[in-house]
């Protein structure tokens, strides 16, 4: 599974992934894991999220960063938003007020190019990596969090011998031993969500776990 694999479920619009509407669990568990102070927040993998401007409504200063062009066109014109558009190599930069959206590979994303971020807001991402990955993706958000930053993580658990990812399996243990050597890691919510995913039941599995961790950074 590599670039060219989401580019063409992007092209394709196999993007079942994509909500409609604001994560239930970020406006819920949001405040708890960041508190209301204003934060600058990295959302990486965020497609066209509706929770970008659902973060930014709430005074944060917000950096998405996605792959595919085509859904960082979608995302502004839907919310019919007109970005100015930069280059800053190797990635295209839109830009608004407090939101920022890098088009281009997330490990490219360096401190010097975006800065560090006090918060890192993550439903889609690490899911989305296989196993091989999910390693270089945690420690690479260890490089982009500020010291004592915060990140609220939304994670799935089900069987995979019953259904092929995306989005993967990643149990908690899993999680804990990735996030083990970054900070503190606190589960704050665990639930069966099959019967809110139909889509999922129909692919054959008979349960399917979603849980909200929070994790705070001990970067020095």
């Amino acid at each position: 599974m590599n670039s060219e694999y989401w580019l063409q479920r992007w092209q394709e619009n196999r993007i079942g992934f994509h909500r409609t509407t604001v994560n239930p669990l970020l406006t819920k568990y949001w405040s708890r894991v960041v508190g209301s102070e204003p934060a600058r927040v990295l959302v990486p993998l965020c497609g066209k999220s509706m929770d970008l401007v659902w973060l930014r409504d709430q005074g944060h200063d917000v950096t998405g960063v996605e792959l595919s062009d085509q859904a960082a066109r979608a995302f502004f014109d839907e919310q019919q938003l007109e970005p100015t558009i930069t280059i800053a190599a190797p990635f295209r930069v839109y830009r608004i007020p407090r939101l920022t959206y890098y088009e281009g590979d997330y490990f490219a994303l360096s401190a010097r190019i975006a800065g560090r971020f006090d918060a890192i807001y993550d439903r889609a991402a690490l899911i989305a990596l296989p196993i091989e990955r999910r390693p270089a993706y945690v420690a690479h958000l260890g490089d982009l969090i500020a010291p004592h930053g915060r990140t609220l993580l939304i994670a799935l658990e089900y069987d995979q011998t019953r259904m092929a990812g995306p989005p993967f399996s990643v149990p908690a243990d899993e999680v804990r031993t990735l996030f083990a050597p970054h900070g503190e890691i606190e589960e704050l919510f665990v639930h069966d969500c099959l019967e809110e995913e139909p889509r999922f039941k129909e692919r054959g599995l008979e349960w399917m776990t979603e849980r909200v961790f929070q994790i705070n950074h001990s970067r020095k």
